[in-house]
């Protein structure tokens, strides 16, 4: 490569020439994904209602579970240190029943980075490792190196006596070798409880003071988000952030 890069050298370009990146949420059945996408998109909608690109499409069995995908595609926000004029990122989640495994495996590809999410609820230890088994036969030859993740702890909420310890995703971490220790482990891990920052945004949404929360333009200001709110949108715009900088890095000429 020679000369100055364009930004067909560092990203994927679709059909209107703005370059854009996909992410996926991976994670068993229920551990929170289409949560995290959800409260994520209201959010957006609140805060950057311009930078939404496409609404949240989602395909639900009878049950109410995702039986494909929900996917909603955003503008890159003011503020995230990128110079470029227009980034938009596409957010994915993947069906967590097993029976799905052909669709997790199509919506999979062409993913620039990959927020690994775990249910920590004691009976669901078997399907989060099942689940992150089957992403590393899948993506293990380039995860962490081409393929920027990020982990997702979800439902810190609940009782103690009700979920596994941190501890033990750390060793499963290491086990897989996705991390070296411990400490690189816990690192790369986002606890949150997506629940908990749905029913505050919801409530602050509602609050009879909201209006004190918004700009002169009528968006949420940033500084106004609930804690557990942050913690969600965090995965996502950290991993964002990671891939941009993975991305300019790697296209520049040795």
């Amino acid at each position: 490569m020679s000369g100055r890069l364009t930004i067909k050298d560092i990203f994927k370009v679709d059909g209107s020439g703005v370059p854009y990146l996909k992410l996926v949420i991976y994670g068993p059945s229920l551990s929170g994904k289409t949560s995290m996408l959800t409260v994520y998109n209201v959010l957006r909608k609140v805060e950057d209602p311009e930078t939404i690109y496409s609404s949240l499409k989602k395909i639900d069995d009878p049950s109410g579970r995702t039986i494909f995908y929900d996917q909603s595609t955003f503008e890159l926000p003011k503020g995230q240190g990128v110079s470029f004029p227009k980034l938009r990122y596409q957010v994915w989640t993947v069906a967590g029943q097993k029976r799905h495994y052909i669709q997790r495996k199509v919506v999979l590809e062409g993913a620039d980075g990959l927020i690994f999410m775990f249910d920590p609820s004691k009976n669901m230890w078997d399907d989060n490792v099942e689940s992150l088994t089957e992403l590393i036969s899948l993506k293990g030859d380039v995860l962490g190196k081409s393929l920027p993740f990020i982990v997702v702890l979800n439902k810190i909420d609940l009782p103690a006596e009700e979920r596994m310890a941190t501890d033990k995703f750390l060793d499963l971490l290491i086990e897989k070798k996705l991390s070296n220790n411990k400490g690189e482990a816990y690192m790369r891990v986002i606890e949150t409880s997506c629940l908990q920052a749905r029913n505050e945004l919801m409530t602050l949404l509602r609050s009879p003071d909201i209006k004190s929360k918004l700009d002169e333009y009528g968006r949420l200001k940033k500084g106004a988000r609930p804690l557990s709110v942050q913690k969600v949108a965090q995965p996502i715009e950290q991993l964002t952030r990671e891939i941009v900088i993975h991305r300019v890095k790697s296209a520049r000429p040795e």
